[in-house]
């Protein structure tokens, strides 16, 4: 079988603790090998921009399997 990429998407969760909520957050088209420190500098600039606390990221890929 040979993996090959197909895409990927980063979802970052903040918690509304005043509605008892988890924000989702999911930006799709991300590139291909995204390091740890990419998805940190993405996650710190979106912690900027909003007043909910942060809670995780989550980095989701795709790929497909091919004979």
């Amino acid at each position: 079988m040979q993996k090959e990429w197909t895409k990927g998407a980063v979802e970052v969760h903040f918690e509304d603790a005043a509605n008892e909520k988890v924000l989702s957050r999911s930006y799709s088209n991300t590139i291909k090998n995204v390091t740890p420190e990419q998805v940190e500098g993405f996650t710190a600039a979106l912690e900027a921009l909003t007043s909910f606390p942060y809670l995780e990221t989550v980095m989701v890929e795709e790929y497909t399997y091919t004979r």
